[in-house]
């Protein structure tokens, strides 16, 4: 900006922002500002925080500490409508249009009393409505009466943009409003990148902000006036996109170097010879193609790369939850096209501890011990009958080498904090007698000194052979418990780094092939 143009006035700003789920900090003490007219990018790693901020700026989230203020004044909303009355719109990366209504209906949901009369609503009129914000944003050739369910993803993700930027164009007449991008670009093809591009600019310059999250740094640099980088929780620094290249970003995201003692890298196995996984070319369609790997015995591979970038997929084929459409699966001497589900993989010696623990990992209305001895019955079986003596005495024992802090091992899981529930599925993990694990975000969630515990039992269990697969939670776990690494971008995996105890790849390194 030269001497002469005048400062932008702050129209939105937070002040120490946190939010907590339990002991878990999402957020914590997240300073941000926002001017008119401005495009401010957000960028860090998966659960670096972004989308949480954004939650909360839009009403899907509440605070559980800090100020946010809008056009000076202090700023709350309890809902995403609160927030959208308030002149603030939110283009959520999950996709928030209900399906089964049509693209008008979607567009206009909410504020259907702008075209109803004598209690009727005219579709005509919200039809040629929704046709024009469509229009606004170059997708007029989507029909304003068809249902969602009819549209492809990609439609989909402009249907929602033409309704966030209508809502903040019409809410506030004359004054700025703020518009939040969460991800926007994930499905969209070049062309459908630079309408949407071209539309965001229009809104800036005529004063409107935009807090835009991209995991594709090269959108940032172009479409950005100033970059938040955020990393485990909390800013981790701010610079003006003229003076920031993709190396000075990556550098930012980073922060620090891999500790290895935290990562029990002293205990780390080299690779053994034996295979115990072996994928060919297997592809997802419109979500990964051709990945190819090796699992060797007792090795951690790391299957590295941001959302979207089809690594959580991959591990859905290999755990049996999703069949692949094309490629192959080699365990225990056995080629596969696919299992037919998650029990099938378990037959093979395949077991996931997946991300979602409490709505996937633990039956919350089981005991303790019944949680940890569902993957193998039969080590608490005697002459073919369930002895619930036997369970309970597998618990106790698991328990105690865990050191899971519990009650009896009669009481319900739900009771647990998040580290113990966590311990007591890797119990059920080494109760399965597995040979091969996939374990998807195993720390999420958990406290530090869970965390340290929970490395502890991953490199117990490749020291007894087990192959592990792991999707992390950040790139410094990644580095510090993976053997090898394979990173994955838009659908591929394009890149392999060792990963040997006493020579760790940079992180800058890998990032810039995630981004």
């Amino acid at each position: 900006m030269s001497q002469s143009e005048p400062e932008k006035p702050v129209l939105f700003s937070a002040e120490r922002l946190s939010r907590y789920y339990g002991d878990f900090g999402a957020l914590r003490e997240v300073d941000l500002t926002v001017k008119e007219g401005e495009i401010v990018g957000l960028i860090g790693e998966n659960g670096a925080g972004k989308s949480t901020l954004l939650k909360m700026i839009a009403g899907v989230e509440q605070p559980t500490a800090g100020q946010m203020f809008m056009q000076g004044r202090p700023y709350s909303c309890r809902t995403p409508l609160d927030a959208n009355v308030q002149g603030v719109g939110m283009v959520f990366q999950e996709q928030a249009l209900i399906r089964n209504l049509t693209v008008a209906q979607n567009i206009f949901l909410g504020r259907e009393d702008h075209f109803r009369r004598h209690g009727v609503i005219s579709w005509q009129r919200m039809n040629a409505a929704a046709a024009r914000a469509l229009a606004a944003i170059g997708m007029g050739s989507i029909p304003p009466e068809k249902k969602i369910w009819d549209l492809n993803f990609a439609s989909r993700q402009m249907v929602e943009i033409a309704k966030v930027f209508d809502i903040v164009s019409t809410a506030n007449p004359g004054e700025s409003s703020l518009i939040l991008l969460d991800e926007p670009t994930s499905v969209l093809n070049e062309a459908e990148c630079q309408l949407l591009f071209q539309e965001t600019r229009r809104l800036r310059d005529e004063g409107h902000a935009i807090i835009f999250v991209s995991h594709r740094l090269n959108e940032v640099l172009a479409l950005t006036d100033r970059i938040y980088v955020f990393k485990d929780g909390t800013g981790a620094g701010e610079v003006k996109t003229q003076e920031a290249d993709a190396q000075i970003l990556y550098r930012m995201m980073v922060g620090h170097a891999t500790t290895g003692q935290y990562y029990k890298t002293e205990r780390q196995n080299l690779r053994e010879p034996e295979v115990a996984l072996r994928v060919r070319d297997i592809s997802l369609k419109g979500i990964f193609r051709e990945v190819t790997f090796d699992l060797h015995q007792g090795e951690v591979l790391g299957l590295c790369g941001v959302e979207g970038s089809g690594n959580e997929a991959v591990c859905s084929v290999i755990c049996g939850d999703a069949s692949p459409s094309s490629g192959t699966l080699e365990v225990a001497g056995t080629t596969f096209t696919s299992f037919a589900n998650p029990a099938e993989a378990l037959r093979y010696g395949i077991l996931s501890i997946p991300k979602e623990r409490r709505e996937e990992g633990v039956i919350g209305i089981l005991s303790i011990a019944e949680n940890m001895i569902m993957s193998n019955l039969k080590a608490a079986c005697s002459a073919g009958v369930l002895s619930n003596r036997r369970v309970s005495q597998i618990a106790r024992e698991w328990v105690g080498k865990l050191r899971i802090k519990c009650g009896q091992v009669s009481d319900r899981i739900m009771r647990l904090s998040g580290g113990n529930a966590q311990k007591v599925v890797f119990a059920r993990a080494m109760i399965s007698k597995a040979r091969i694990l996939v374990l998807n975000h195993p720390t999420r969630g958990v406290d530090v000194g869970s965390k340290e515990e929970i490395y502890t039992l991953i490199r117990d269990m490749t020291n007894l052979g087990v192959a592990v697969i792991i999707l992390g939670d950040t790139l410094d776990e990644y580095i510090g418990l993976s053997s090898r690494l394979l990173v994955m971008k838009d659908g591929q995996a394009i890149r392999s780094f060792d990963c040997p105890p006493d020579a760790k790849p940079e992180q800058v390194e890998i990032i810039k092939y995630m981004m």
